[in-house]
């Protein structure tokens, strides 16, 4: 366990501080008289002057202006109302909502009413409220370690509001000083503390720990809230003229420019703020601390020598070419847009630069992928600076690395980069096509006999590939030889009736189609099974030796993805120089459907009403230091998968909750069973259920519903009637009891097993509802006790 998660909690702490803080601001009752009239102690500064004593104001900052360069995480959210009346107005949740088994007792749209009744701003004025939160890591080291590792800094964060006018910033400034003193813990009645810093009017609300007061700062339409330390020092850093804010920063500003859309909310991750926390944290983690013996100076020196490998990964990675990541999320006209944009220097060094400094995406692995495909993602890379960045950081682990390649290219033949990585254009292909959903759901795995994923990459010089292949397996084919003819000559050692051999690696090739398949396993058995390579034309294919025919078959026959008008629609729209690209199917949006449908609750089903499938089509573009990615998809269609979604999840909680409560009963239908045997039976078991319930429970009302379940469902499940068993030759007597869910079939079973009981106390299920549960079905828990089965021996009659 590292450092991390010994102070984790105080991640936590000012992270869900911050969302409180920021729904603290938005809540809250009309404040009473004497909060809005409270004077402050006569030792501090007269009261601060009204709204209209103040200088005129001047506009405010764009909200990331307010915020330090060196903040980690920025989050901001504007026109939040807008978008939930978007949500709302969406047809299907508005049938949901209004159907008499609604699960919400009231009516949620509208909700604008609601806000003016809690003494909240009213609907426009939230709409043109922005808010922006930055985190943020204590300056300085922590002051404790844990085990010897350095301690994680605290995060810290500051909120920024900026209302749309004077009045509403007032409004808002009230609902803090009614709230904000609720969030602090201090066992003392302590009156909040006026001041000013700058322009800032300031209220403390203070702590019993002076680190964990709260403090509001307020400037005209601006109010901020953070806790005292760091208000502190953004109060002091923002009233310089060199305050360095993160909307003025080179890295945001260039990503910001691609999410000028309208957006309802926006996340910012500062890349080379987390890059330099990240050189500082491993120097922390492998700081020498020799205690002068000479075992603890090798390991001080071991430790110093690793952080400075792993240090120079971290800067070939070429984390220090990346210019920030930001999300924009908006929700428009029954629209909901996403655009995710990173910053890269494309000419700078590293891995990252590499990947993103490929050609533009072809798809021409697309006239190889087989039109029965479900979905693929393709992304373009620079092949030959991947190499030789991955070589180069491979061989800052080991010294012999590089010496390992060059013994392996003599063996084989082959030069790796000029055979292979400079074949390759860069553009690589993942796709997969036969999943069945229902398999799935019945069986927890995707993969199935008619499953296939393949990888393709596109050749500039296929011709060398399949040299370089032929090589290789060709050298691997001798040294096999070789293996087996040593092996045959080994004698058994000393004890032993056969030689001790290893397994020979047996690298072989077929023909397939006119095509050859280059297989890593020389098994027949396996054959299917075995990881294979193939190049057709100018396309390198890789998967399993099914996978890979399975793409041979549909090129031969002309049946690939390339040749359907829908998929070049949508595949032609990408950007100018795109560098990845992502699909999936209409039919497997289908079947998405299809399958939700049979798992959603009726009362659910509205979501899905009208919903159609769709090809679905994204595109990852570049635009000069900024790569992009765009998805625009229906309102209406994400709020139905939701919808549904939740739905069909909630249910099937039901079901497991009611399997568990049927477990329950049974096992103190079996509990008093053995009571009852031993005492009021003496030694014969009851078939009266509410008799057992009232033993098991000491209680009518348990008995009551015990009874009922006999003919309705109890939690979901019906009991059947306790069968009694006479005794017979050896066997002694004995009893059974069986439940079942009152519903067994579709989306609204109540249950999803049936359950079969008796005096062993083993408890058999039968995973399918539709079928009852015996005394052949498979154990699947047991109420006996630990030496065995509580079966009692009744006197003869």
């Amino acid at each position: 366990m590292n450092h991390l998660f010994f102070r984790a909690w105080a991640v936590r702490r000012c992270l869900i501080a911050g969302g409180l803080l920021v729904v603290l601001l938005f809540s809250g009752w009309e404040p009473t008289a004497a909060q809005r009239t409270r004077r402050r102690p006569a030792r501090q500064a007269p009261p601060p002057p009204t709204v209209t004593e103040t200088a005129p104001q001047t506009a405010p900052l764009p909200l990331a202006e307010y915020l330090p360069a060196n903040t980690l995480l920025y989050f901001e959210v504007e026109r939040l109302t807008d978008a939930v009346d978007e949500v709302l107005a969406d047809a299907n949740l508005k049938n949901f909502l209004a159907a008499a088994d609604s699960p919400l007792p009231i009516d949620i749209t509208r909700y604008d009413e609601a806000l003016v009744a809690f003494g909240l701003p009213d609907k426009a004025t939230l709409a043109a409220t922005r808010i922006g939160v930055g985190l943020t890591l204590a300056p300085g080291k922590p002051k404790k370690d844990t085990m010897g590792l350095p301690a994680f800094p605290d995060a810290e964060f500051v909120v920024v509001l900026i209302a749309p006018d004077e009045a509403a910033a007032e409004r808002y400034a009230q609902l803090g000083q009614q709230w904000l003193p609720a969030f602090v813990t201090n066992n003392k009645r302590v009156k909040p503390v006026q001041g000013r810093a700058g322009r800032f009017r300031t209220t403390t609300f203070p702590a019993s720990k002076a680190s964990e007061s709260v403090v509001m700062a307020r400037a005209g339409q601006v109010i901020a809230v953070g806790f005292s330390p760091v208000m502190t020092r953004w109060l002091t850093q923002f009233g310089q003229p060199s305050f360095a804010s993160l909307g003025k920063s080179q890295s945001f500003e260039e990503v910001q420019k691609q999410l000028t859309a309208p957006h309802n909310g926006l996340i910012y991750i500062n890349t080379t703020a987390t890059g330099s926390y990240a050189r500082t944290l491993i120097s922390d983690i492998f700081k020498p601390r020799s205690s002068g013996e000479k075992s603890s100076r090798d390991q001080a020196r071991a430790d110093a020598e690793f952080a400075a490998k792993v240090n120079q990964l971290l800067e070939m990675s070429g984390i220090g070419a990346l210019g920030g990541l930001g999300y924009a999320y908006g929700v428009q006209q029954g629209r909901v847009t996403q655009r995710i944009v990173v910053g890269v220097d494309r000419a700078a060094n590293g891995l990252y630069p590499a990947f993103a400094d490929g050609p533009r995406v072809s798809g021409r692995a697309a006239d190889f992928l087989p039109d029965t495909t479900q979905g693929f993602a393709t992304l373009s890379v620079n092949s030959t600076r991947v190499y030789d960045t991955l070589r180069q950081m491979a061989g800052v682990l080991s010294a012999k690395y590089e010496t390992d390649v060059q013994v392996a290219e003599r063996k084989f033949g082959v030069n790796f980069r000029q055979e292979i990585a400079a074949a390759l254009t860069g553009e690589v292909t993942l796709a997969f096509g036969g999943v069945q959903l229902g398999a799935i759901a019945s069986d927890g795995s995707p993969l199935t006999e008619q499953t296939h994923v393949a990888a393709f990459a596109v050749s500039n010089n296929p011709q060398a590939l399949r040299e370089a292949f032929a090589k290789i397996f060709s050298a691997a084919g001798r040294k096999a030889a070789d293996r087996r003819a040593q092996q045959a000559n080994l004698k058994p050692a000393e004890g032993e009736d056969i030689p001790r051999v290893r397994p020979v690696f047996d690298p072989r090739s077929l023909s397939y189609e006119g095509e050859t398949i280059w297989l890593f396993e020389g098994d027949n058995a396996k054959e299917e099974e075995a990881f294979a390579v193939s190049v057709v034309a100018n396309i390198l294919v890789a998967g399993r030796t099914s996978d890979v025919k399975w793409v041979i078959d549909s090129y031969r026959r002309g049946q690939t993805l390339g040749r359907r008008e829908d998929f070049n629609v949508g595949f032609g729209a990408r950007p100018a120089d795109a560098m990845g690209s992502a699909y999936v199917s209409q039919a497997f949006f289908a079947e998405i459907l299809d399958e939700l449908r049979k798992e959603t609750p009726a009362r659910y089903q509205p979501f899905l009403n009208a919903l159609t499938p769709f090809p679905f089509f994204t595109h990852i573009g570049r635009d000069g230091r900024s790569i992009t990615s765009t998805v625009d998809l229906p309102l209406p269609f994400l709020v139905g998968l939701a919808g549904a979604g939740y739905g069909a999840s909630t249910a099937a909680d039901e079901r497991r909750a009611n399997d568990q409560a049927v477990r329950e009963v049974l096992q103190s239908i079996y509990e008093a069973q053995m009571d009852y045997a031993r005492n009021a039976g003496k030694g014969y078991y009851s078939d009266s259920l509410p008799t057992l319930a009232k033993r098991a429970d000491g209680g009518r009302a348990f008995a009551e519903e015990v009874e009922l379940m006999t003919r309705l469902p109890y939690r979901g499940y019906v009991l059947g009637p306790i069968v009694l068993r006479p005794a017979s030759g050896d066997k002694p007597a004995g009893f059974s009891v069986t439940a079942f869910p009152a519903v067994r079939t579709g989306p609204d079973r109540t249950g999803n097993q049936t359950f079969y009981l008796d005096e062993t106390g083993f408890l058999r299920c039968q995973p399918r509802p539709t079928e009852d549960a015996n005394a052949e079905s498979a154990v699947c828990g047991s109420f006996a006790q630990e030496t065995g089965a509580d079966t009692v021996t009744p006197p003869p009659r």
